[in-house]
């Protein structure tokens, strides 16, 4: 099986390579995967300012990024992921997914990992519901989003 590969940091390439995959996609695609408060057209310097980024590869060719947002307590809150737009649906969101929450359950203070997804990103919301996350909150201000969470042991 080929190898994906989860690395703290983003280089200055690849935040190139997030900026034209997200742009040459559109708003709509830009708040999908960073939010609501992400500004259209993506920059670079909106990339430098968020911290905890980590790096995908999939056979050492930069593919995608993911980002621990927050720590409360035991939790990780994880978020921002995203696959280069033309290689979605061959598994590798799923495998680098994977790959993170193993990355994060390493920490011995942690118990679990929460994420928000949009009620219209249904892809995403299936891939987390495959991977082990499960709804515990609906949000609607302004639209519907699903906070899922993730229990160490529960996969």
């Amino acid at each position: 099986m080929k190898i994906i590969e989860i690395k703290a940091g983003i280089s200055a390439k690849n935040k190139n390579d997030i900026v034209k995959w997200t742009n040459e996609k559109g708003k709509d695609f830009l708040e999908q995967w960073a939010g609501e408060n992400a500004d259209f057209p993506l920059t670079v310097s909106q990339i430098d300012n968020m911290s905890n980024v980590y790096s995908i590869f999939y056979e050492n060719e930069f593919v995608g990024i993911i980002q621990k947002i927050r720590k409360e307590l035991d939790n990780i809150h994880i978020g921002r992921f995203l696959i280069n737009p033309e290689l979605t649906g061959k598994g590798l969101g799923k495998r680098a997914l994977l790959e993170f929450i193993n990355l994060i359950f390493r920490e011995k203070d942690v118990n679990s990992i929460t994420l928000n997804v949009f009620d219209y990103n249904v892809g995403a919301k299936k891939l987390y519901e495959k991977v082990g996350f499960k709804v515990v909150n609906v949000t609607e201000n302004p639209m519907k989003k699903y906070m899922m969470i993730m229990k160490k042991g529960e996969k």
